[in-house]
């Protein structure tokens, strides 16, 4: 596959459900997914997508094709992560921090936990 980049927020969904559950017949995904308000088409459809841009792989079973990732669930994030990082913040991850300290009310451990993570990143 390409890139998660080309991944729907919907698609996204349905690999979720797959990195949690590899093997699933697409009756098992529409009823994780039965909060969705999405029908069994529009299930079957992303499903489809996904297979054809890779992302997922079909295998024939006696009960009916079978759906595993074929993309792996953190290299997905960290992919995903940066394009969102590219996209709104420029790559910069000092933007990005700074605009969720900010926004948010930081426990103490939040913010011990952040700051590791800095200092993680400058060594």
């Amino acid at each position: 596959m390409e890139s998660s980049k080309s991944i729907s927020e919907s698609e996204w969904k349905v690999l979720e459900i797959l990195w949690d559950k590899p093997g699933s017949l697409i009756g098992e995904i529409r009823d994780a997914l039965s909060g969705s308000g999405w029908s069994y088409s529009t299930i079957k459809t992303l499903v489809a997508r996904l297979v054809k841009k890779g992302a997922l792989r079909a295998e024939d079973s006696p009960q009916g094709k079978r759906y595993y990732p074929e993309v792996d669930e953190d290299e997905s994030r960290r992919d995903e992560t940066k394009h969102f990082l590219e996209r709104i913040y420029n790559g910069s991850v000092r933007m990005l921090f700074s605009n969720l300290v900010k926004g948010s009310k930081l426990s103490e451990e939040e913010a011990e936990e952040l700051m590791g993570l800095i200092d993680k990143m400058e060594d």
